[in-house]
């Protein structure tokens, strides 16, 4: 395959990814007025901030947002997309890396285009999110060998910006990498003492005030069919919000937890770092209260070890992910009309496509774990080495 070919897919995944971002750009609207209540020494949390949403991130993430404020809208719109394909771009090369070198570069172009098609990576693009972000700095720092001191900062800086990346802390003690999760921990710790230094009310209201565990302020109904977790997936399908059927998620969620921490720490032993790292962000998705579509980003590194491992069984459900399938069964908040398909087959599969790919990926992983043959896990160890000393 010729470089031009390859250089021209990229460039035109880069200009699909500038025109992915809406004049509306909804989260960034959010991300941008957090960090003008910031330096207008307004409450972040009592009201809603932009076209009637709340504020949802930490008082952390609300200071380093002050200087998307400080630019017009145009060019805050335009710094998101380009940095989100950046980032996008840096996560494929970093997995690349991991399990096949030679290839890196031009797998990472040539896929880059491809998952802007995938609802995940697109609406990340386009209301302006910072999944890809954390995505990038979870991957950069637990990517690294253990022998580096910092090991653990970054997962602790992620988490400190929106939560979910603490399942990682977890991760790394179960794998018994103690110093990485203490400095993760510590990361964490400084990302709230910051909050507390410089925006003490809102860090009193968000972390002892119960904000932080309000799922209400996301979105009000949490059996809507934009919840993409296992919670959401339960209450569809067992009639809403009960305390049945939040004693059922509870059991599930712990017990999916457990096993796939298990899961990721067996792939960790045989070298397979990429595809625990992987496991453990659907998970963390899985096992949240709350799961947007555009919160599973962690398809990003599972479309390369898909690629790289043959796992095509993903490949038709990487599909139904696109924008245009998956509206059919979960349309857009601001879409007032049901579902084109309700209470069949299809609308449950489309519903609850993401928490299925975490289920066949778990299959695939578990089948390729058991079959790996000695040669293979040497390999895979030693392209980990290679790679993590860089």
């Amino acid at each position: 395959m010729s470089r031009a070919f390859t250089l021209l897919v990229y460039i035109a995944g880069l200009a699909m990814a500038i025109r992915t971002v809406s004049g509306f750009a909804i989260d960034l609207g959010v991300y941008r007025a957090g960090g003008q209540a910031v330096l207008d020494g307004a409450p972040v949390y009592e009201n809603e901030l932009f076209a009637g949403l709340l504020f949802t991130y930490t008082p952390f993430a609300a200071l380093i947002f002050v200087p998307l404020a400080l630019l017009p809208v145009v060019a805050a719109q335009s710094l998101v997309a380009l940095g989100n394909y950046a980032l996008l771009t840096s996560s494929l090369s970093r997995s690349w890396h991991a399990l096949e070198k030679r290839k890196a570069l031009t797998l990472t172009l040539l896929m880059a285009a491809p998952l802007l098609l995938t609802e995940a990576v697109r609406v990340t693009h386009s209301i302006g999110q910072v999944n890809l972000a954390l995505l990038a700095l979870v991957l950069w720092d637990l990517l690294r060998d253990d022998s580096r001191r910092t090991k653990g900062i970054g997962v602790g800086i992620a988490a400190g910006i929106k939560l979910t990346p603490l399942f990682f802390v977890a991760y790394l003690v179960i794998t018994r990498r103690f110093r990485a999760a203490a400095m993760a921990l510590a990361g964490f710790g400084g990302t709230i003492a910051v909050g507390f230094l410089l925006l003490p009310k809102d860090s009193v209201r968000f972390w002892l005030g119960g904000t932080f565990t309000d799922a209400a302020r996301v979105f009000p109904d949490v059996a809507a069919v934009h919840n993409q977790s296992l919670r959401g997936m339960v209450l569809r399908a067992f009639g809403g919000l009960s305390d049945e059927t939040q004693g059922l998620w509870i059991v599930l969620a712990a017990v999916v937890t457990i096993g796939t921490l298990a899961l990721a720490a067996w792939a960790s032993q045989r070298g397979e770092e990429l595809l625990a790292l992987t496991l453990c962000g659907l998970c963390a998705a899985t096992v949240s209260p709350w799961s947007w579509g555009h919160h599973w980003v962690w398809i990003v590194p599972l479309a390369v070890i898909a690629v790289r491992k043959s796992w095509w069984v993903l490949a038709p459900l990487f599909v139904l992910t696109f924008p245009k399938l998956h509206a059919l069964a979960a349309p857009a908040p601001s879409v007032t009309e049901p579902p084109v398909f309700q209470g069949n087959a299809l609308a449950f599969l489309l519903g609850n496509i993401y928490v299925i790919i975490f289920a066949v990926t778990v299959l695939a992983a578990v089948a390729h774990l058991a079959r790996q043959h000695p040669h293979e896990q040497a390999r895979v160890e030693e392209c980990r080495r290679e790679f993590a000393s860089v």
